[in-house]
């Protein structure tokens, strides 16, 4: 079921207003994890500095492999942004033939063997056509 979410333009203001208390932030991003949007709820955690819900967003991220939540989740926070984080995201890519989120984990992780093996298996599913 739906929640009541903000439209694009209340959700701007959520973000970019000064003043807006941090549990107003953190109850709207509540709502948008409730809903699987997972990057609206990062922006909104992020804004409110809600590490809590933005370690449930990179924890989240690892598990479906996806790179880019887990960047936004991760920025400014020393917490998820660590190599090992980043590798851990790149095994669980891999396992789920995300290979360009593996690509993008492995080159945060500096892992260099790992990221030419998902660079590899990229190049086997994404054909480009030179003509």
């Amino acid at each position: 079921m739906k929640k009541n979410l903000p439209n694009s333009q209340q959700k701007r203001k959520l973000l970019f207003e000064k003043n807006v208390p941090p549990d107003k932030l953190v109850s709207f991003g509540e709502m948008y994890l409730d809903e699987g949007r997972l990057n609206e709820a990062a922006e909104l955690f992020a804004r409110a500095s809600h590490e809590e819900g933005l370690a449930r967003i990179r924890a989240l991220a690892i598990e479906q492999g996806d790179s880019f939540v887990y960047g936004v989740a991760s920025k400014g926070s020393g917490e998820g942004d660590t190599p090992e984080a980043w590798e851990a995201l790149g095994n669980k890519a891999m396992e789920l033939q995300k290979f360009s989120h593996a690509v993008r984990a492995f080159r945060n992780a500096d892992n260099v063997e790992a990221l030419k093996a998902a660079e590899e298996a990229l190049k086997e599913v994404v054909s480009v056509d030179k003509a």
